[in-house]
């Protein structure tokens, strides 16, 4: 098995037992997670809402029994929600975890941005100057908290969130004078504007204008409907119209044994992208 490939800690189905999850990465050969406590431990920190320094060395030590890491904290909110508590309680949020991630092991706390649409649907409304600036603000404020934590803001960009296309991640890193403590977390598939775009030369592209600042790359291959709001539909790599080895291929040539996290496999479907002979073979 490739050693740096990560997979989501909820793609596997071992809840509120952070020992089974252990034990299934081991038996997998998997070392690296991304781990969301909302999801992984949700009756353990009420979805998300109770994750302490000592919650976070007791999950380090269990991964730690089978060589297991967590790669990145996710802490996925609505940055920019339309109901302000709801904003202000999703930022406070993720400031807490930029705070804690440490005890966790990791110093990257993940989130996408969120959405105007309570549903996160892919809406034009969202790519509003106004929710970017609201977006701006909020970066702002989280950035000094990284800065006293120690710790780096990783956002994922997607056309369904005001970061909708490395254009607008480039007008945000300006914003925030090219602060060190935003990183990026790049998943190409979801940057897919039209079915005539390839996730290839987004990922090139993204690694050609932000190098360094890119922390983690998904991987997902796809399938494209466009008859439907939300276009893209995740099936196991191999099976759809993407090509995962070419981004693996460009992801080895940028980052050497970077983040490479496999997206959105869950129900058997995990365990049949790790068989694949260009991710079980090195």
């Amino acid at each position: 098995m490739r050693t740096d490939i990560a997979v989501r800690g909820h793609d596997l189905a071992y809840y509120d037992d952070i020992t089974a999850l252990s034990s299934a990465m081991r038996q997998r050969g998997l070392h690296s997670l991304a781990f969301s406590p909302a999801k992984s431990l949700p009756q353990t920190t009420h979805e998300g809402d109770l994750v302490s320094f000592g919650l976070g060395a007791f999950v380090r030590r269990a991964l730690a029994d089978s060589e297991v890491e967590i790669a990145t904290l996710s802490c996925y909110v609505n940055m920019v929600a339309q109901d302000l508590t709801e904003q202000d309680k999703a930022n406070g949020r993720l400031a807490r975890y930029l705070q804690i991630a440490p005890a966790f092991g990791t110093r990257i706390v993940a989130t996408e941005t969120g959405s105007v649409s309570p549903t996160y649907a892919v809406t034009p409304a969202n790519y509003e100057d106004k929710v970017f600036e609201t977006l701006v603000r909020q970066v702002r404020r989280l950035l000094k908290v990284a800065h006293a934590s120690g710790t780096f803001l990783a956002l994922e960009p997607g056309i369904s969130n005001p970061l909708y296309s490395l254009g607008r991640v480039k007008e945000l890193v300006q914003a925030v004078n090219d602060d060190a403590n935003l990183k990026l977390i790049i998943d190409p598939v979801n940057l897919l504007q039209t079915a005539a775009d390839s996730e290839s030369a987004i990922l090139d592209a993204a690694f050609s204008q932000f190098a360094d600042r890119i922390v983690a790359v998904h991987l997902k291959d796809y399938r494209w409907h466009s008859d439907r709001n939300h276009k893209i539909e995740t099936v196991v790599p191999g099976q759809g119209q993407g090509n995962v080895p070419e981004m693996l291929r460009l992801a080895d040539k940028a980052q050497p044994f970077g983040i490479k996290c496999l997206d959105e496999l869950p129900d058997g479907m995990l365990d049949r992208a790790l068989a694949l002979p260009w991710i079980k073979n090195v």
